[in-house]
């Protein structure tokens, strides 16, 4: 009668069908995490630059002129301006827009617009909302309705602005960036329901 007995498989070749789909899923599991996150990132970036033409150029119901950057502008209300952080200054950018067809104001497209500078190595800085000493019109690309002076706007009243059809407007966005860019940063207008697109002002 022989003594020998079969050998006790060890943990490992119990679960090699286990260890091996772990090989497999673990770094795919990964990669879609990542892509998945790159996707998403990608999908929200501003990349297909619509260039505003010196005739002006149509786009979401209205058409836009050349826009006018001032660095380091004078604020537009008496009064000390918030000091800013070293080695930075101020952009101030007047867009102009003129909508033929008054109904776009009252649809979803024109309004939601947001406002941006691009340096060339591809930062983005968005305005500065609480610069309001810098401001003299709308910050807004539908413009400011005023269909009465109202006494208790003071010196804001001068800020609406109710759009005229055929007739252009601006709107102005203030921003603070680095000194060592504001020669160089683009103005820029985006809207969440048209990314990747988004409008390019030359300077």
């Amino acid at each position: 009668m022989s003594s020998a007995r079969r050998a006790r498989r060890g943990w490992f070749s119990k679960n090699v069908a286990a260890l091996t789909s772990l090989v497999i899923t673990v770094p795919l599991a990964g990669w879609w995490t990542t892509h998945s996150d790159y996707k998403s990132w990608y999908d929200s970036e501003p990349r297909d630059a619509v260039v505003v033409a010196d005739g002006g150029t149509p786009y979401q119901g209205a058409t836009w002129y050349a826009a006018s950057v001032e660095e380091n502008p004078e604020p537009r209300r008496a009064g000390a301006a918030d000091p800013l952080p070293p080695d930075t200054t101020r952009v101030r950018v007047h867009f102009r827009i003129q909508i033929d067809n008054l109904a776009v104001l009252d649809q979803p497209g024109l309004g939601g617009c947001q406002a941006h500078l691009r340096a060339p190595d591809g930062r983005i800085w968005d305005e500065d909302i609480l610069a309001d000493d810098f401001q003299d019109r709308p910050n807004s690309c539908t413009g400011g309705y005023d269909e009465k002076p109202q006494s208790w706007r003071g010196p804001l009243a001068q800020y609406y602005v109710k759009p005229v059809a055929g007739k252009p407007y601006e709107t102005v966005a203030v921003f603070v960036v680095p000194k060592s860019v504001a020669a160089s940063v683009q103005p820029t207008i985006t809207w969440t329901t048209k990314i990747p697109e988004y409008l390019a002002f030359p300077r």
